[in-house]
């Protein structure tokens, strides 16, 4: 995962606590929130970070966020030690 998508997937998740859109009966519309239905919300709205409302309006569940956020230092961490690794193969057969 690129840094621009994390990025950007942090810039929505504090737009929405901004906005306090953090449970059903705060919920806001995309247009309310200045998001735009990409393909980055829509992943997240898939992981259950926000959630749509029976209106059309999302609020962010922030348990989920927070495991959502969890999840991604977990994969970065495997990925880095996974290099690390192939390095240290790599330099004993050189």
């Amino acid at each position: 995962m690129s840094g621009a998508v994390v990025v950007y997937q942090n810039r929505l998740m504090q737009r929405f606590q901004d906005a306090k859109a953090t449970d059903p009966k705060s919920a806001r519309t995309l247009a309310e929130i200045d998001c735009r239905n990409s393909w980055i919300f829509r992943r997240m709205v898939a992981r259950g970070v926000f959630v749509e409302t029976d209106e059309g309006r999302f609020y962010m569940d922030e348990d989920a966020a927070s495991r959502f956020v969890k999840r991604r230092w977990r994969v970065a961490l495997i990925f880095l030690a996974v290099v690390i690794v192939l390095f240290a193969i790599w330099q004993t057969f050189i």
